[in-house]
């Protein structure tokens, strides 16, 4: 957790059950045991509400000197003592075999020999509030004559009360990367971290470390408990509490299973923060993919995580991931007659899941579902995923289009088709600046058993919407007009994944440098719908963009989109998605009154 001070000064601490952790200090170098230094703490996290102790250098290990309170130490006999140096020898042991070299190779190093121009680093052992683990700060990278009570040393903090902890270590390793954040990013690009990022990397710390080889009593354990427990929590706001920590720690694990351990150090050594670096360490290890292609993924594997879907996006590699992260939506049952409506608010990078159960009986009239998303406008891009669990064919996962935040969603033939389907909902409109209070954002979610009335095609996977087809994939181009088998409706595609429908013969006639109808190529329903339909249509000599109602068969009617371009774009408008037409086209339309929004 970081908590900002004055200036660049920012305190880092570490959650332990639901409480935290600190740091705070001032000295001269020692470097024999038996020496006496007197520290600078912060009295808000002391357990005496203390400024300033004294304390003992009891161990020297090759990476860290290790003092221990005197105040505490008085207080135990002396074969407490004893046992106590035997926990000190294990933590010295295990983080210079451990921790130390492993957490520079995933992170890489701390300021060295830095501020105290000394090799080591100082572990300071004092008794904290009885909810803190450890934590490091800032302000003792600094000159007193800079900050205040600066320690003048790296030095990480820990509460002597945890010593005999198993996640002892796993407390040593959050802060050290903290640490070691800090001379990455403060010290050497003069670049502050976003909180959540800083943290998704401690998390991930215990591990990369060794300490969660074994599952039972580790920190990996009680992140996944919290995880199944409350996973709708934000992944971006940060208020330092115990369900901020579970969903950074679980999509750390998912970033190094996809990408390579080696992502923390590429990002960490980038000259961005928070959602930027992400994306800027995934284009320098070589993958085409942005931060919410990402997430979305991460979402859908932590509610599936299934191998039999033979696709190692939706699944964890981990054995300990992989038998555990079931993410359980909110359930809801359809019955012979439902009509479900959700409100719900929601935060940037808070995803919910529902499920809808089919409890439909034989005597059910209603066989078809048909699902409404209406989200806010308003600093909103939502973004909806379907994941259909059918009775007799394989799972389809796919992404409702929306239009100004709204989408439906018909799924024909529910009754005797569908076990399940659950949609997943996040919001991912802001990129960066997280605070510790994030506003929300209203959506809606209707759910109804209905019977529709003209024939809907069986629901196919829709890509996401950054990551629409290339006419390459397919071995199209720009500009091919294709047609699926069966189906005599003729589309021209783009560069950009979408494609609009010649809606009458005598439009495709319009377009003689096209080609022909022998022109047209013939491919699967699947290609076909790789393609996202757009109506967005712009006459060829003006700026105004134009939707297409369709009104018949092979009628329809152009409106003006009366909206600046600004407002557009963030209704869910995308430009890729406006076909140029000629004057014979344009003309041939009647026209409808302005649309005022989309």
């Amino acid at each position: 957790m970081i908590f900002l001070y004055k200036k660049r000064k920012l305190l880092l601490t570490l959650l332990f059950s639901s409480g935290l952790f600190i740091i705070l200090h001032s000295a001269v170098l020692a470097a024999e045991v038996g020496d006496k230094i007197n520290f600078f703490v912060d009295q808000s996290y002391d357990s005496n509400n203390r400024t300033q102790i004294s304390a003992t250098l009891k161990k020297t290990s090759t990476n860290a000197y290790i003092f221990i309170e005197d105040e505490y130490w008085q207080t135990l006999d002396s074969s407490q003592q004893t046992s106590y140096m035997d926990y000190v020898s294990v933590m010295a042991r295990d983080f210079d075999e451990k921790t130390y070299p492993a957490l520079r190779y995933v992170f890489g190093s701390e300021w060295k020999p830095g501020i105290d121009n000394d090799e080591k680093i100082t572990i300071l052992l004092t008794k904290l509030k009885s909810t803190a683990g450890g934590y490091f700060n800032e302000r003792d990278e600094y000159l007193e004559t800079e900050v205040a009570n600066s320690n003048e040393r790296e030095i990480i903090y820990v509460n002597i009360i945890q010593l005999a902890n198993p996640l002892i270590d796993s407390f040593m390793a959050h802060e050290f990367q903290h640490m070691i954040n800090w001379n990455q990013k403060d010290r050497m690009q003069a670049i502050k971290e976003e909180v959540w990022l800083n943290e998704l990397r401690s998390e991930y710390a215990p591990t990369a470390a060794g300490f969660d080889s074994e599952y039972s009593n580790t920190n990996l354990e009680r992140r996944v408990d919290d995880f199944l427990a409350n996973p709708f929590d934000s992944l971006t706001e940060w208020k330092g509490e115990r369900f901020d920590y579970p969903s950074v720690n679980i999509f750390g694990h998912y970033l190094a299973e996809q990408f390579g351990e080696d992502i923390f150090l590429t990002m960490i050594q980038n000259n961005k923060t928070g959602i930027a670096s992400v994306e800027q360490a995934l284009r320098d290890k070589g993958y085409n993919l942005t931060f919410s292609e990402v997430f979305n993924n991460w979402l859908i594997a932590s509610h599936l995580n299934s191998s039999a879907l033979q696709d190692s996006r939706y699944v964890y590699q981990n054995p300990y991931l992989k038998g555990t992260i079931h993410v359980s939506p909110i359930n809801y049952s359809i019955v012979s007659t439902s009509v479900i409506n959700i409100m719900q608010s929601m935060k940037d990078w808070a995803p919910y899941w529902y499920s809808f159960l089919n409890r439909q009986d034989s005597g059910t009239i209603t066989k078809d579902l048909e699902i409404e998303f209406e989200g806010s406008i308003n600093s909103a891009n939502f973004n909806v995923i379907y994941v259909v669990n059918y009775r007799s064919k394989p799972v389809v996962i796919g992404f409702l289009p929306l239009s100004g935040q709204k989408g439906v969603l018909k799924i024909p033939d529910f009754k005797t088709d569908v076990n399940s389907v659950t949609i997943i909902v996040s919001d991912q409109f802001k990129k960066s600046g997280f605070s510790s209070n994030e506003p929300s954002v209203p959506f809606t979610l209707s759910v109804a058993t209905t019977i529709f009335q003209e024939p809907v095609a069986p629901l196919q996977p829709q890509p996401q919407p950054s990551q629409l087809p290339k006419p390459s994939d397919f071995g199209l181009k720009e500009g091919d007009l294709i047609r699926a088998q069966g189906d005599f409706d003729i589309f021209i595609i783009n560069q950009y994944g979408y494609k609009r429908l010649f809606l009458n013969p005598a439009i495709f006639n319009m377009y003689k440098h096209l080609g022909t109808w022998k022109d047209v190529k013939t491919v699967t329903p699947t290609t076909r719908d790789a393609f996202i339909t757009s109506d967005f249509y712009r006459f060829v000599d003006s700026p105004k963009v134009y939707d297409l109602e369709v009104t018949g068969e092979d009628t329809g009617i152009l409106r003006w989109i009366n909206i600046t371009a600004e407002n557009f774009l963030s209704q869910g408008g995308k430009s890729e998605a406006i076909f140029i037409i000629n004057k014979s086209e344009f003309d041939w339309y009647a026209k409808g009154a302005d649309k005022i929004s989309l």
